[in-house]
């Protein structure tokens, strides 16, 4: 053979094994309008050649409310972090989205006089997990504004506006989360508690340390206790229940959940926000849309728990209220992460037609893999979808890059 005619033939070779290559990479996403019978093809092929693992799916449009495919919808299965869309929609339905996570420092000393304070002051915390060490400062300066330059008595740090279970049910439930991976969870955070054996101990501490850099005389010390009733305010920091629930969602925290679950409790029922108290809200809420009782169970808001169950009509319906609901829906949506720009989803759908056509929650756990959100498609639809895997031994790429591709397929379907 001829040294051209070679060059020729490995060249095809060549070329034919690159094309097997990208066509066996791109297997599920050609990049064209697919029509709902090649979706329901495309997505049944993806799921049943998953071995070894319970997978239940469900996709619906959110406008139209017809089923446009399923897979195994009735099983109950282990949701892990999209349980954080129960918490936040309970959340938006007890609270509203003009809800405000408040920090507040008072003083029992209601006659303030040329800029003494003959009492305590407190600071008495409600349950924004994301307060943080510059918001002390800011309060401290507030303070300062009104030119107090003297307090004769304590610092107080005000705990009591959610439970002392600082770590809820870690090593509640055998075989559950264990300690070191539950977050400590209480009414007055400090920089998401994980640097700190006490947080609201630590915030009244760094409070009388900005004060007294700022001059002001304290003669008292740093001790713990409860604002009596009646008493003046100081200074105030709030944060809204949007930014609350979308540096929960995004970023899936989970001392963002278990927090926010226990402020739905107190603000449900009555102070101190508990675990139970927040699980009979979400019990009210989805009873509320008309949500079978038996297509889940919840104990606690992050998802941490192996004990927390939902199905895919859960979800279905959930996100069909949430998109019903014109006053609150923004703030829902926006919250979730977007494929391919933020949160969990930035690395995730890139270079796809799920990239910034997705906005949905992961869910994480030994041997769960789940995401639900919604999609636009082709014809700029709002798809509603739910895709749960329990039993992935973990090789949690390879179930997410399934879930992905899934998606891609969502965003290519048309209806004309």
């Amino acid at each position: 053979m001829k040294q051209t005619e070679m060059f020729k033939s490995l060249r095809n070779i060549l070329l034919a094994l690159l094309l097997i290559f990208f066509f066996n990479s791109q297997s599920y996403s050609g990049g064209g309008q697919i029509k709902l019978a090649e979706l329901k093809a495309k997505i049944d092929s993806i799921l049943k050649s998953i071995d070894n693992c319970t997978v239940s799916a469900k996709l619906m449009s959110a406008s139209k409310n017809d089923v446009l495919y399923e897979y195994e919808p009735n099983i109950k299965i282990i949701p892990a972090s999209i349980t954080k869309l129960i918490t936040a929609s309970t959340a938006i339905y007890v609270l509203g989205t003009g809800y405000q996570f408040k920090t507040i420092v008072y003083t029992d000393d209601i006659n303030i006089k040329e800029g003494v304070i003959n009492g305590n002051v407190y600071i008495k915390g409600f349950g924004d997990p994301d307060f943080t060490n510059s918001d002390v400062t800011n309060l401290a300066q507030q303070i300062c504004n009104k030119g107090i330059k003297t307090i004769k008595g304590n610092i107080i740090y005000d705990d009591s506006f959610l439970d002392d279970k600082h770590y809820g049910l870690a090593n509640y439930y055998k075989g559950d989360t264990q300690f070191k991976d539950w977050p400590y969870v209480c009414a007055l955070s400090l920089d998401k508690n994980k640097q700190y054996k006490n947080p609201p101990n630590q915030a009244a501490q760094y409070l009388l340390e900005d004060l007294k850099a700022k001059e002001v005389q304290i003669d008292g010390i740093v001790v713990s206790g409860v604002t009596p009733s009646g008493s003046k305010e100081l200074a105030i920091i709030q944060r809204s229940l949007f930014e609350v629930i979308s540096n929960m969602n995004k970023p899936s925290d989970n001392q963002s959940a278990i927090t926010l679950y226990k402020v739905i409790g107190a603000v449900y029922d009555s102070p101190p926000g508990t675990l139970k108290k927040g699980t009979e809200a979400i019990i009210d809420f989805l009873t509320s849309i008309n949500t079978d009782r038996g297509s889940y169970d919840f104990v606690e808001g992050s998802g941490l728990s192996r004990y927390n169950y939902v199905t895919a009509s859960l979800y279905m319906r959930l996100l069909k209220y949430m998109y019903d609901d014109e006053k609150t829906f923004e703030t829902f949506y926006q919250s979730l992460a977007i494929a391919g720009i933020d949160g969990t989803l930035k690395k995730r759908m890139v270079n796809t037609e799920a990239e910034k056509n997705i906005h949905a929650k992961t869910g994480t756990l030994r041997d769960v893999s789940t995401l639900t959100g919604y999609a636009v498609s082709r014809d700029n639809e709002l798809l509603m979808f739910y895709i749960a895997m329990n039993g992935v031994e973990g090789k949690t790429n390879y179930y997410r890059n399934r879930q992905d591709d899934i998606c891609d397929l969502i965003c290519q379907f048309t209806r004309k």
